[in-house]
């Protein structure tokens, strides 16, 4: 769903370059239909991020069918205690070469000719992953440590000290009107957290960043945020983040009443200075990155956003009173507002999310999909693929002959958000 919603802001970047490149020449090549000559086929590539995986697909630039097959490089993610939950950023930049060239691989290229063929109707690339997970990068923007992956919750701690230390500032409105709850998932507890526990790691790091903005700053060389991360995970105002600092305002959006009062209010210098809305063009691959991926140096990269906000966009859930339910690793429940209206048991609503001008709330849960993957590995069935597993599972009748799961194994969203809530199996039986 998130490489499909992608392609809605694809088209936008593809469409003028269509224009542009569209010289008419026939081809033998496997991208081009048996008849008269027509117009080079533009593609663009989406890559999707994810807890489990970085995935890519090849999509045609005009009319959004898939072009070859998808491909998926799972990576590693380690839980060194109770709670934690990490990646390493240079899995996530090395299995996206991977995962590109495979979904190149599938077309089925035949010689050198074909291939530069391919790669001169390549458009467009967007990018979407989890958030928050947060990376620390020194000077050079090489990670200083592991990424705290969006489900860490060790930060639960710094949530009740930010709802205290911070009572009646605005950026909590988005936590019901700064009564709480707060998630351990936010990128401020998880800053407060490395500032705390880690001063050696906060001082050596010149930037602070997500999943999504390191990437996009190994393709382009850019370091953009993207305004959606920010409005859901930042405390920031997503609609105002994007415009241009001055003199007057040095950091559009951001929450600098809450940092100061937290004593990080170099937060706001460490984090990107630059923020981009879902599908703007944030720059265009390197030369080093365009080898990394076999793709041509200066294609244009799109800022993508949130692996589940993404697939908000793309079923079209971005007018005022529509809901949808987007699941993964985990899920979640997302309503659009007229307004940044908050609720009790609700996070948001958020400003300038999922795309700018729009406002949405959510609830959800963290483990839902993680749990399948767990016992997946704990019974030995890792290469069970999950349709088969929906098909064993429809054939059980309703309560599951009384076995529950309590899905809570890396903390509870909403209603009740409690990063320190474990999960249970209740009904067991011989």
């Amino acid at each position: 769903m998130a490489l499909i919603a992608m392609m809605n802001y694809l088209f936008c970047v593809a469409g003028g370059l269509v224009l542009l490149t569209a010289s008419v020449y026939a081809s033998s090549s496997p991208l081009q239909t048996v008849g008269p000559p027509l117009p080079p086929r533009r593609l663009v590539i989406g890559v999707d991020g994810g807890t489990e995986s970085i995935r890519a697909c090849i999509f045609d630039a005009i009319d959004g069918s898939v072009v070859g097959k998808s491909c998926a490089v799972p990576y590693k993610t380690y839980h060194p205690k109770p709670g934690y939950a990490e990646q390493d950023p240079d899995d996530w930049w090395n299995n996206l070469s991977q995962a590109v060239k495979g979904a190149i691989d599938s077309i089925g290229i035949t010689n050198e000719e074909e291939g530069e063929d391919l790669k001169s109707r390549v458009c467009a690339i967007c990018i979407d992953t989890t958030c928050c997970s947060v990376v620390a990068l020194d000077k050079e923007n090489v990670p200083l440590r592991p990424s705290l992956l969006w489900m860490d919750a060790r930060s639960a701690p710094q949530t009740e000290e930010i709802l205290k230390t911070c009572k009646g500032d605005p950026a909590l409105k988005v936590n019901c009107n700064g009564k709480g709850p707060l998630s351990a998932e936010w990128m401020t507890p998880k800053s407060l957290w490395i500032k705390q526990n880690e001063p050696e790691i906060w001082e050596k790091a010149k930037t602070i960043c997500e999943y999504q903005d390191y990437i996009n700053y190994k393709l382009t060389g850019n370091m953009v945020a993207s305004a959606c991360n920010a409005a859901a995970r930042w405390h920031w105002n997503g609609d105002e983040c994007i415009k241009e600092a001055d003199e007057k305002n040095k950091f559009p959006g951001r929450p600098i009443s809450l940092y100061k009062k937290l004593k990080i209010p170099e937060l706001a210098e460490k984090l990107p200075a630059k923020c981009a809305s879902m599908g703007d063009v944030i720059g265009t691959l390197t030369k080093e990155a365009a080898q990394h991926l076999g793709l041509n140096e200066g294609v244009p990269v799109a800022q993508g956003g949130p692996d589940a906000f993404v697939g908000m966009v793309g079923l079209g859930c971005i007018y005022p009173q529509q809901l949808c339910l987007i699941t993964g690793s985990s899920h979640l429940h997302c309503v659009v507002t007229s307004k940044p209206q908050t609720a009790k048991g609700t996070w948001g609503a958020y400003r300038g999310a999922p795309i700018a001008g729009t406002n949405f709330a959510e609830g959800g849960q963290s483990s839902t999909g993680s749990i399948i993957r767990w016992a997946k590995m704990l019974f030995g069935a890792e290469d069970l693929d999950y349709k088969t597993l929906d098909d064993e599972a429809a054939s059980i009748a309703p309560g599951s002959d009384g076995l529950i799961a309590l899905e809570t194994f890396q903390g509870s969203r909403t209603p009740v958000t409690d990063p320190l809530a474990r999960g249970a199996l209740v009904g067991l039986t011989l």
